[in-house]
């Protein structure tokens, strides 16, 4: 994780130290209290798998409900009321835990969902010590995005940087707590879990290749553990020294343009969106790097994960980006995306004359510190 914003990601996240061998093959039931609620409420429950499909119930009026059904594993799972996700300007609250076999008792108050109480299963007995872990990250976290945010606007971008350096640092301490857990818990199907989450951030081949190494062969092809997999997959097929897959995409007047037209430069393939603060506050960077070497055999290529034109184009202009710029505005369902094993965004690419990968994720002074060494 490379930026503040995805720290907010991790702190959401749940883990557990259910044990290997006690698969979770059965029924579970959900009995649930949420105390503040309307009658007949709906909320739903997510299972965090693409095969799962959501749930709803809607409560009583003491604010009761019931989920039922069967799991083949345990899985991690929201529980959440669907129209507090349109409230502009407010972070949707959840209630996070595991979908086991057996009985799971949830109680919660409709205003503070993240503190529920969750008891039941192996998995659930596990995740208050857990979210004790990374819980203390979370007001650090929103207090640095809060400040990065009021300089931003005030273009102070050297504090920027410097905040922007101490999220770093944060997310790296926390990180180290999480990865710990994963090594002190091969066996688990929560380390499969929380190691997918944080490399599911992360676009660095070995910390994503070392955690699913550190994962018990029993586990290995547990749901996500297999989908790590897939990520160090991708992450492989852009490694250093590898050759950057071509690629053609529209640009924003409408005509197509190829990756390998760029050969015969260097290339920043910048991976970025409209809707994404951190790309934006590293915008700036990007736009200074450019003019600093766009007359130097360097150019720069912009894939944005926007589905909204509109907004793609007017985020263009308003951060003056004036190079290439292409999207196939299919957002995180662009084939293009996961061609690179984009899984957090911003995501860079250097690519040399030749075709080749030479550096990924440059950011700020390390971005132009590499470009002036590379063009010394």
């Amino acid at each position: 994780m490379k930026q503040i914003c995805l720290a907010f990601i991790v702190i959401l996240l749940v883990v557990s130290s259910c044990k290997q061998g006690e698969k979770g093959n059965g029924n579970y039931t959900i009995n649930g209290k949420i105390d503040g609620a309307e009658k007949g409420e709906m909320i739903v429950c997510r299972q965090l798998s693409e095969e799962a499909k959501p749930d709803t119930a809607y409560l009583s009026a003491d604010g009761s409900f019931t989920f039922k059904g069967s799991i083949t594993e345990p899985l991690s799972a929201t529980i959440y009321f669907p129209k507090s996700a349109n409230v502009e300007g407010q972070q949707q609250q959840v209630i996070n835990f595991f979908v086991e076999k057996g009985d799971i008792e949830i109680n919660a108050k409709r205003t503070d969902l993240q503190n529920a109480i969750i008891k039941g299963g192996d998995c659930n007995k596990n995740l208050q010590e857990v979210m004790n872990i990374i819980k203390p990250y979370g007001p650090k976290m929103i207090a640095l995005s809060d400040s990065i945010k009021i300089l931003y606007q005030a273009k102070d971008m050297e504090s920027v940087q410097r905040l922007q350096h101490s999220a770093i640092a944060m997310e790296a301490e926390e990180n180290k707590a999480i990865t710990k857990h994963i090594k002190d818990n091969p066996k688990s199907y929560s380390s499969a879990y929380f190691a997918y989450q944080l490399n599911s951030y992360e676009t660095n081949l070995d910390a994503a290749e070392a955690a699913f190494l550190s994962l018990d062969a029993s586990i290995q092809s547990s749901y996500y553990a297999v989908k790590l997999k897939k990520i160090i997959d991708g992450l492989k097929s852009t490694a250093v020294g590898t050759k950057a897959p071509d690629f053609t995409a529209p640009t924003v007047e409408g005509k197509t343009i190829s990756l390998s037209s760029f050969k015969g430069k260097y290339v920043l393939l910048d991976f970025w969106a409209s809707w994404c603060g951190p790309c934006r506050e590293e915008n700036p960077n990007v736009v200074k790097a450019y003019a600093q070497f766009k007359n130097r055999n360097f150019a720069i290529l912009s894939f944005s994960l926007d589905d909204n034109k509109d907004a793609w184009q007017k985020a263009i202009l308003s951060d003056n980006l004036s190079w290439t710029q292409v999207s196939d505005l299919k957002g995180w369902q662009s084939p293009i995306a996961g061609q690179y094993g984009i899984q957090a965004i911003p995501s860079n690419v250097l690519i040399d004359p030749d075709g080749k990968v030479i550096g990924k994720d440059l950011r700020g002074s390390d971005l132009l510190n590499t470009l002036s060494s590379l063009f010394k």
